[in-house]
């Protein structure tokens, strides 16, 4: 079944030393024999707490695909390095394949060791571009990637998790694949605790460089107003670059642990595509998240800057608050996702008005949208139909993406697209890549939106966009 998990669980002993550990596999492999077919193997062992950053920094390849995802305020981290399976698709119907992807592998998966870890079994890491198609400028990345990785770290609360996924068949070299697990194992047992060496040293500066094509922006955004007072358009997202080339390559340790730092109510990520880009950032938005059939998604739209004390933070708060066109961009976004909940045959449940996210250098309304998922749908469904909200592409959602493609000179990749993971037992969560950067050596490409909607002032919104650059590119250098 598409939207259905299936996992053969295996019995809950630890496995703490070579023999147990060799025991395991010999008979998973005695059960891919059995079926004919080989078997996916994740086991979970405990962890002491560990820097989700020195583990990135242990496990990564540069030629191979990884993971990141931090949340501090959520006091969970994960990394995922080295495809065991993965998928990588084009076209319409990526979030299907996606979902049919994930509940086949877990067909032929087998779980075991300490389940009752937080993040424990089989997660399998998803990012989906923008637009399905491409544009302008040759992929980075596919529409769709999503992969099940031979190594996984998690914190949470204190707690840390190893899960290594490995496949098993009649062909295996057991005695070398124990050795493997068991080394990788004792090797994060034994790390320290601190950040990685990487942290410990201040990069290069760099000056800000000013931002190129602003006349273009404005104009565009003049534009936009007008089609949005003669046509359907209520709403659209512009995005603005900044290409910046520093004298040698960006360290993403660095420019990671800034981010969680200054950040910590925000979703941190990394995404490489094995290729030698990286796309990172420090999103504050939620698209959805789902543990045990209960869903949370966020109405982020409608935004102002924090003040310098906190007398005009609370002017620029209240402002926001009462302002009609935050209100009516808030709005829209918030209309989209009941719309698309109730289509899919769920009831929302939303708050009678929206709260303040304030972050250090900006503040957002904020609506949190709850509800109880029906157990035939799988979170990939919700995501197709959600992806992209008003809030990172615009309203009608066809022709704001039509809009898009006219009027930015550049593409997105994975910029305001989808990012995150799914489990074995359905839940996930996924936030968008927006405040993001897309690194490659030593070029980076700074991504920053604004919403325009009747009443946008085009000089206000470039001075959201330079705001909001600005504040990335000081992360990263």
């Amino acid at each position: 079944m598409l939207n259905g998990m299936a996992v053969t669980p295996f019995p809950t002993y630890l496995h703490q030393d070579r023999k147990s550990l060799h025991e395991l596999l010999f008979a998973c492999r005695e059960t891919a024999l059995a079926k004919e077919h080989p078997q996916i193997v994740s086991l979970t062992l405990d962890l002491p707490q560990i820097d989700p950053l020195a583990a990135l920094e242990q496990l990564q390849h540069p030629e191979q695909l990884h993971f990141y995802w931090e949340n501090r305020s959520q006091h969970t981290a994960i990394v995922a390095t080295t495809p065991t399976l993965q998928l990588q698709v084009e076209g319409p119907h990526r979030f299907r394949e996606a979902q049919r992807f994930i509940c086949t592998s877990l067909v032929d998966t087998i779980t075991a060791g300490d389940m009752h870890l937080p993040c424990a079994g089989p997660h399998f890491f998803c990012s989906f571009r923008f637009f399905e198609d491409t544009g302008c400028e040759p992929p980075l990345f596919p529409a769709a990637t999503v992969f099940l990785p031979r190594w996984q770290v998690a914190c949470h609360q204190g707690q840390g998790a190893f899960v290594a996924n490995v496949c098993v068949d009649e062909e295996t070299n057991l005695d070398r694949l124990t050795e493997d697990l068991w080394q990788q194992w004792q090797r994060l047992r034994t790390f320290p605790p601190g950040p990685p060496s990487t942290l410990r040293y201040p990069p290069f500066g760099l000056e800000y460089p000013g931002l190129q094509f602003t006349q273009r922006f404005t104009e565009s955004v003049q534009i936009i107003l007008q089609k949005i007072q003669q046509s359907p358009l209520q709403k659209l997202v512009l995005a603005h670059t900044l290409e910046v080339s520093p004298p040698q390559p960006l360290d993403l340790g660095h420019a990671l642990g800034t981010l969680r730092d200054r950040y910590p109510n925000c979703y941190v990520f990394s995404v490489s595509n094995g290729k030698g880009q990286t796309f990172i950032g420090a999103s504050p938005e939620r698209l959805i998240e789902l543990r045990d059939r209960q869903l949370i998604t966020d109405a982020l739209a409608g935004s102002a800057p924090r003040g310098r004390t906190l007398r005009e933070d609370s002017v620029l708060a209240a402002q926001l608050l009462e302002s009609q066109k935050d209100g009516h961009e808030h709005q829209v976004v918030l209309d989209f996702i009941r719309n698309c909940l109730w289509q899919l045959g769920i009831t929302p449940q939303v708050p009678a008005l929206p709260h303040l996210l304030q972050l250090p250098n900006i503040q957002h309304l904020r609506t949190l949208v709850t509800a109880q998922v029906p157990n035939h749908l799988h979170i990939l469904e919700i995501l197709a139909a959600l992806h992209p909200t008003p809030a990172v592409a615009g309203a009608p959602q066809a022709i704001a993406q039509q809009q898009i493609r006219h009027h930015e000179p550049f593409e997105r990749h994975l910029y305001a697209a989808p990012l995150g993971w799914v489990d074995h037992a359905g839940n996930g969560e996924f936030t968008v890549g927006i405040r993001s950067a897309l690194i490659d050596g030593c070029q980076a490409r700074l991504y920053a939106g604004a919403g325009i909607v009747a009443g946008s002032d085009p000089q206000r919104e470039l001075s959201e966009i330079q705001l909001k650059l600005h504040t990335l590119l000081d992360a990263l250098v």
